[in-house]
């Protein structure tokens, strides 16, 4: 075709030009009115259309030449660069630019001719690129052909290049190559419209297809946050006369694995809404949230998503309507990268969409892993989802399916055959709330509540659940088995069967934390064994706990039967783990029992304890009933040893009695504590030892050291029933009133029980009435005794100390009871008695015999019996002394003799007086107390050792006491046929009255006495004697006066008759001793210095008128 015609005047309109362009003079106006946005594709078909007629002039030239050879013929470079000014002159640029770089044409077989295009580019004045193509082909409609008419009927662009935005309010803009931003595409309706416009032309009617090949498309998605990058994309627009199809797909890189997706578009003429369909494998779930909202709730996965959507959309380019089919491959719940995942294998969910109620139905959920298996359906509300992203999903969902087992989790799966969910899920941040979960399987219905939240810091969940009944072996089976393993396994080991209601669970994680885990339930009939040795506890009913890193059960009803003593009850114990995360975790048992005292010990006597196994004592101790409290600790451990556990064990035994404590004594008590710890058991109390009461604490110790000893200390009442109790044997009236006494009673193992006692004695009254002893009971005193209580009793020690009586000795018991023997190595009484005392029993209420060897008697300070009698039969005494002090100068050594106490204290004797002249006694009771006679050979030697008179010899003696009050005597002495030589006092007084024949006889073979009486009376303090006389042939003396032993003064007076065979006849007329005429005299001073006055004169004065004149008596001054 001439280049004339195809050029023509710059001026000129070509015929044709308007009406194949599409350009007319009337279109001018309305091609200004269109918004700028369209200026490109304004120019662009312009171009095309210059295009297709260049290639219409040269194809005539080489039509028939093309279709016979088959082979493309590519124009010259020339004829491309003058199509290519040509086009830029004749289309409306808008001051674009369009290259060309090379053109081929070809005709196939079929006759239809093909334009292939290469590098086409379209800039902007300034250079910037606007669109670029690196190929494009075009195949034309032959029908058009034959009419002269160059109509394309296909077109297949490659490599294009294009980029869309979606701003906040989910529009988008539209930018082609690299140009930067771009044409904004409006609503759907809109580019609905503007695609049936351009299909409606008539150089497009014949168009059917234009397909966009090898296409890169990159999508800035503001509203999410994302850019999403396309590659090997392939898109298809097809045209039919019912309406329009378009069909995208594409190939999305950047995660794990390659994705593709499929939409497919269709709409019909005259319709402003389409059709979609899209199929998607190996899509993220959170991308396919992100470009449907209606599907957020899939934003919190990270899984592939494969199946596909059918729906509709409205004029406006919102969903109408939805349906899904979604197989979900292996992945987690994931809400943020911080948030640790949840994952599954795969999972299946089919949905339909209704938009007017912003409501999804989920027809089909299905997730399956190898820790868990569900099936469900239901719907969801999403408010606000028509309108963007809505802010909340609202779901039921109903469980037809639900299996839950995680690989050791578990000891078998955990199964509910139905259930439902209420549940609220927020996607930003990210929140689920459940208001109610139930589920249900064989008659069990499970209950939770509770959210779950994750952020920046990780997951924060609230979790709480409730099951209304539940075998034990099934809450085990739902219990994990690494959470706190120790404290399963103790379940599993000890609590063997029951029914469980109430179960409460709570779990509180945070991130950072340790995870906050409770559990609570009520249990019924069910057998618990708090330790493997101990007897399980039949019948149970309690609850249980875990609160933070404790676990406690409590048993508010059970009972235990032991070996022995039947059964306990065990209301109230409780079994508590103190830390469950500790390694090994410790556990803390308290037991409350009630029971016979027999079964309370024999639970003691279990393993590992053996309590009483190891003391050597039976749990047969006694009857009564026990209430006890224990508190044990042990680790739990496979293998418990007595070592690993820590106890303390109290309790309350009540009408306790007991022959086992005490041998041979039955033990009575209405209320005693007990207690028990590692060191040992003890049980306090007050009761009776038969009929006396006690106050004490029996100790059993623990140990190979303790070697089975027990002790018993405390108080025991001291009285005459204590004496009858013991059958000690005593006198009666010995012990009166009531004391208490502290005792300590050792009881070894397989021997006789030791005790010692002590006691002040107050409210006891003693007495001995055979020594003439007593203690008021008023008074205080000290006993100390120490003894065996075998068969029989032993006493090894006795220690008494009371006002006027010191006594330490030992004393046996008879087998059949009663006293054997008391024997004390020294008993003081008083001051008056300081010697051994051997007391011996002879027969229940007879008077014991006493015997006392050795030691000294003071009969100065000899206390006053309170009466004569006695013992019926009379206690028998004999005495053995070493020393009896009569007065202060007088004393009975090397005494010996036998008394009873029969009607009184009498009996025989023997001693010496002061160690000398030696004497024979009797004493014999008497009113006011115990007269005595005693006799001698010895009279001088009598005088002599009794420090009265040194210088008698021979005669014999009889001496008479009798008692006249407190350690006073009458006494009258008689002595016969003695001899006093050299005198010395006697000498001055003979020397004064001159009478020297008398003197001389004095100073040679002594005077001779026929007789010598006294009458006296003895008292501590001396002598005193109201009258005495000595006679014989050569003189005769009478005497009166004091003799005090304590400083050893003289104060005598009285008469000496010379020649008394003569002088004697005035006898009759005075008194004895005394002749008719005789000397007065007085004797001062002490018996080594004594002070003689003789009164001449006197014996001028006839002993008719001497008693006229007879000075009184001397008196000694009472002893202080």
């Amino acid at each position: 075709m001439p280049s004339g015609k195809v050029k023509g005047n710059p001026g000129e309109k070509s015929p044709n030009a308007g009406k194949d362009a599409g350009m007319t003079d009337e279109t001018e106006p309305e091609t200004e009115l269109r918004p700028r946005s369209r200026a490109p594709r304004r120019v662009m078909r312009f171009g095309l259309w210059m295009l297709l007629s260049l290639a219409l002039v040269v194809g005539l030239a080489g039509f028939g030449l093309l279709a016979l050879t088959g082979k493309p013929i590519r124009l010259p470079v020339w004829a491309v660069a003058e199509a290519e000014a040509r086009l830029n002159d004749a289309l409306p640029m808008g001051g674009n630019n369009l290259s060309i770089g090379g053109v081929e044409i070809a005709v196939g077989r079929d006759w239809v001719p093909r334009l292939r295009l290469e590098d086409l580019r379209l800039t902007r004045s300034g250079g910037a690129p606007l669109l670029r193509l690196p190929e494009a082909r075009v195949a034309f409609d032959p029908l058009s052909i034959a009419a002269l008419r160059l109509r394309p009927a296909s077109v297949v662009l490659s490599g294009a290049s294009i980029r869309l935005r979606r701003d906040a309010t989910g529009r988008f803009d539209l930018d082609l190559g690299e140009a930067g931003a771009g044409p904004q595409l409006g609503s759907f309706a809109e580019v609905m419209a503007a695609l049936d416009a351009l299909f409606a032309r008539p150089q497009l009617a014949a168009l059917q297809e234009v397909t966009v090949e090898a296409l890169s498309l990159r999508l800035d998605d503001a509203r999410a946050g994302r850019v999403w990058q396309l590659g090997d994309g392939r898109a298809v627009l097809a045209n039919d006369p019912e309406g329009l199809g378009a069909e995208l797909s594409f190939t999305l890189a950047g995660g794990a694995q390659v994705a593709q997706a499929q939409l497919q578009v269709r709409t019909e003429r005259g319709t402003a809404g389409a059709r979609l369909r899209a199929t998607v494998e190996g899509v993220a779930a959170r991308d396919l949230a992100l470009q449907a909202p209606v599907l957020g709730f899939l934003s919190a996965l990270d899984a592939p998503i494969s199946g596909r959507l059918n729906g509709s959309v409205d004029a406006e380019g919102q969903v109408a309507g939805l349906e899904a089919e979604l197989a979900l491959g292996a992945g987690a719940l994931q809400p943020s990268p911080e948030s640790k995942p949840v994952g599954f294998d795969s999972a299946r969910l089919a949905l339909a969409y209704d938009p007017a109620q912003e409501r999804i139905d989920l027809t089909e959920i299905a997730v399956q892993s190898r820790s868990l298996r569900l099936g469900a359906s239901g719907h969801v509300y999403a408010p606000g989802v028509t309108r963007g992203r809505p802010a909340a999903f609202l779901a039921q969902i109903a469980f037809s399916e639900v299996k839950v087992d995680p690989e050791g989790l578990f000891v078998e799966p955990v199964t509910f055959s139905q259930g439902a969910l209420d549940l609220r899920l927020r996607l930003d941040p990210f929140r689920l709330d459940v208001g109610q979960l139930t589920l249900l399987e064989d008659g069990r219905r499970l209950e939770a509540k509770g959210s779950a939240r994750a952020d920046a810091s990780g997951w924060h969940l609230a979790l709480d659940l409730a099951l209304d009944a539940i075998r034990h072996d099934r809450l085990l089976a739902l219990w994990p088995v690494s959470a706190v393993h120790k404290t399963r396994e103790w379940l599993v080991e000890n609590v063997q069967e029951g029914l469980l209601r109430n179960v409460k669970v709570a779990l509180r994680m945070e991130p950072g934390a340790e995870p906050r885990f409770s559990l609570g339930y009520d249990f019924a009939d069910g057998d618990v064994r708090f330790l493997k040795t101990l007897p399980p506890i039949r019948q149970g009913s309690g609850y249980a706990t875990i609160e933070g890193n404790s676990y406690t059960m409590v048993l508010d009803r059970g009972q235990v039967t032991p070996p022995v003593g039947g059964r306990i009850t065990m209301d109230g114990s409780i079994f508590s783990v103190l830390d469950i995360l500790q390694k090994p975790a410790q556990s803390e048992i308290q037991l409350r029992t009630k029971s016979s005292l027999t079964a309370a010990l024999s639970l003691l006597d279990q393993e590992p304890f053996r309590f009483l196994t190891k003391a050597g004592r039976p749990v047969e101790l006694g009857e009564g009933r026990a209430e006890v409290s224990a508190v044990l600790r042990l680790p739990l451990v496979p293998h418990i040893k007595l070592d690993d556990v820590s106890y303390q064990v109290e309790g309350r035994l009540s009408d306790v009695r007991s022959a086992v404590l005490v041998p041979g004594k039955e033990l009575s008590a209405p209320a005693l504590n007990l207690t028990a710890g590692p060191s040992g058991l003890a049980i306090t109390g007050k009761g009776r030892v038969g009929a006396v009461p006690f106050d004490a604490t029996y100790k059993l110790p623990f140990g190979p050291a303790a070697g089975g000893k027990s002790t018993i200390t405390g108080t025991v009442e001291l009285s005459p029933r204590a004496v009858a109790e013991f059958s000690l044997g005593l006198p009666d009236r010995m012990v009166s009133g009531q004391g208490s006494g502290k005792f300590t009673l050792e009881l070894p193992k397989g021997g006789a029980g030791r005790l010692a006692l002590t006691s002040d004695l107050r409210g006891l009254g003693l007495a001995l009435p055979e020594i003439g002893w007593r203690k008021a009971p008023a008074t205080a005193g000290r006993l100390e005794v120490a003894a065996t209580l075998g068969q029989p009793p032993q006493v090894q020690a006795l220690s008494l100390q009371a006002p006027g009586l010191t006594a330490k000795g030992d004393i046996s018991l008879r087998a059949g009871g009663g006293l054997d023997r008391a024997r004390f190595a020294r008993v003081q009484a008083g001051n008056w008695l300081d010697a051994p005392v051997t007391l011996t029993g002879r027969g229940k209420g007879r008077a014991v015999g006493v015997e006392v060897t050795g030691g000294r008697i003071d009969l100065r300070r000899l206390p006053e019996r309170g009466g004569s009698g006695g013992a019926s039969d009379g206690a028998p005494m004999r005495a053995a002394l070493d020393s009896v002090q009569v007065t202060d100068g007088i004393a009975l050594t090397g005494l010996r003799g036998e008394f009873t106490t029969r009607g009184g204290f009498g009996g025989t004797f023997t001693g010496r007086v002061n160690g000398g002249a030696a004497v024979r006694g009797t004493v014999a009771p008497m009113k006011g107390g115990s007269g005595i006679r005693i006799t001698s050979d010895d009279a001088g030697g009598v005088i002599a050792s009794a420090g009265i008179f040194g210088n008698a010899r021979g005669g014999a003696l009889d001496l008479q006491l009798v008692p006249v009050g407190a350690n006073t005597y009458n006494g009258i002495a008689t002595a016969r046929n003695f001899r006093v030589t050299n005198a010395p006092v006697l000498a001055e007084l003979l020397s004064a009255i001159s009478v020297v024949g008398i003197l001389e006889q004095l100073n040679g073979a002594g005077l001779v006495f026929a007789e010598a009486d006294a009458q006296f009376r003895l008292t501590p303090a001396g002598v005193e004697v109201s009258r005495g006389a000595a006679v014989g042939a050569s003189m005769g003396v009478s005497a009166a006066g004091t003799f005090d032993s304590r400083n050893k003064r003289l104060n005598l007076q009285g008469v000496i008759s010379p020649i008394y065979l003569l002088n004697g006849i005035g006898s009759v007329l005075t008194r004895k001793g005394e002749g008719l005429f005789g000397f007065n005299y007085k004797i001062r001073g002490t018996s080594d210095r004594p002070e003689i006055s003789v009164n001449p004169l006197s014996i001028l004065t006839p002993g008719l008128f001497r008693e006229i004149f007879r000075q009184p008596v001397p008196k000694l001054r009472p002893a202080q």
